[in-house]
């Protein structure tokens, strides 16, 4: 594989047989003190990827996320995006666009508002007994009003016997279609608004975790009144007991009883 730089942007070429990432981080890096705003990792003439090559995207996702989400990488062509596909968590959660400029413009509204709506913000958990119309409505209200930012996270329990990676993909493909709608709704509404997915062992600790993290201002919690049962009852009383911040719990309608 190689990698030269150019601007803003790394471009990569040939084939990837085993993980690169820390060739082409080694060029992000000095491209970031330059390009303070944002880099761009263009795939545009990227081959193959065979053996452990894709994990050159999963370690770059992990380091992209911790650094912040000041790179983006664009222009993967199909074979790879197959092969992102195989691996848990990066089509979702690495940030990916289709050109150079969808890139460049994804890093300007990154720049604009990202540091705001990563901390002190609202968390709004998505799962599926949330009720996503509520959730928006609800957490929109309340960020309108306290001008906030709001950040949905979808919360992918993997049981305790199973590796953290071990592939879910129908109820990734489900958190993801969550977390999209929501923060589609939200921008929607003219409130700034991101999503992720992120994989945990128990969805309380993975929501209070969530909150420490963003220094959170408040949670919203928005429960289907058709999907209310014990096990929900229990994560809203721990929320409510648990979390330092300001906490919302809304619960849709419940539909009128029959009568015969």
């Amino acid at each position: 594989m190689i990698v030269y730089t150019r601007d803003d942007v790394v471009k990569l070429s040939g084939s990837l047989v085993r993980s690169e990432w820390l060739t082409i981080k080694a060029a992000c890096n000095l491209l970031l003190k330059e390009h303070p705003e944002g880099i761009i990792i263009d795939c545009a003439d990227l081959g193959d990827v065979a053996g452990d090559g894709a994990r050159t995207f999963s370690d770059a996702m992990r380091d992209i996320r911790s650094a912040g989400s000041r790179i983006v990488v664009c222009n993967l062509p199909d074979n790879v995006l197959a092969a992102l596909r195989s691996i848990p968590g990066v089509k979702s959660q690495l940030p990916i666009a289709t050109s150079i400029e969808a890139a460049r413009n994804s890093l300007r509204q990154s720049s604009d508002g990202h540091d705001e709506a990563l901390r002190g913000c609202i968390v709004v958990p998505l799962a599926q007994w949330t009720d996503v119309g509520l959730a928006v409505e609800t957490a929109c209200r309340i960020a309108k009003e306290k001008r906030l930012s709001l950040v949905f996270v979808a919360y992918l329990v993997v049981a305790r016997q199973l590796a953290l990676a071990t592939p879910l993909p129908d109820e990734e493909a489900d958190a993801t279609a969550r977390v999209d709608r929501a923060v589609e709704e939200a921008r929607r509404l003219n409130v700034t608004a991101l999503g992720h997915v992120e994989r945990v062992r128990n969805a309380d600790d993975g929501l209070l975790a969530s909150l420490r993290e963003h220094a959170a201002a408040a949670a919203v919690m928005a429960i289907s009144s058709a999907l209310l049962d014990d096990a929900v009852t229990r994560l809203a009383g721990d929320l409510m007991k648990r979390a330092e911040c300001a906490v919302t719990i809304a619960r849709g309608p419940i539909a009128p009883a029959t009568h015969i």
